[in-house]
């Protein structure tokens, strides 16, 4: 029977019956906030064995041995039993939306018009690409810019392979 955990749940230690009401609680609430598991699948207790004792967990359990893990419902119901066993939900891996010190930056960045604008937050992989393409342009024609107003001058040779006389 396949399985996939959700996480650890109650009091450790405590007696069967209080966890059993601790896990029945806690899958009332992650069905609260997430909805019912996918249709032949449950939420259950499921025990856990360690070297020193068994532990419940909450699992998403079925049984259809071929059929695969709905991942964005687990991701919600681990985040769902966090919040209620710890009372606040799990950090995330993100950066803030925007920050004092951010938008000084783009303020800054904005005064050149040249300056490509970054792709939006759901660009694809060839939007991506083009910006880059026209960042790495960007660049280049300001570094040589740079270099010309402090009286650098870049070889105008050809580099061949025929030799020097």
């Amino acid at each position: 029977m396949p399985r996939e955990l959700i996480g650890e749940f109650g009091t450790p230690g405590a007696s069967q019956e209080w966890l059993d009401a601790q896990a029945k609680l806690a899958i009332r609430h992650i069905k609260k906030v997430c909805g019912d598991p996918p249709p032949e699948m449950e939420l259950a207790i499921v025990w856990e064995e360690h070297e020193l004792g068994n532990y419940p967990v909450i699992g998403l359990v079925w049984e259809d041995a071929l059929r695969g893990a709905p991942s964005e419902y687990i991701a919600r119901c681990e985040r769902a039993l966090t919040t209620y066993e710890y009372g606040e939900e799990p950090p995330r891996w993100s950066l803030p939306a925007s920050d004092e010190e951010g938008d000084e930056e783009e303020d800054y960045d904005s005064l050149d018009p040249d300056l490509p604008p970054e792709p939006t937050a759901g660009a694809g992989f060839f939007e991506v690409q083009q910006y880059l393409s026209s960042l790495i342009e960007y660049t280049v024609e300001n570094s040589s810019r740079a270099q010309e107003s402090q009286g650098w001058s870049m070889p105008t040779t050809a580099f061949t392979d025929e030799p020097h006389s």
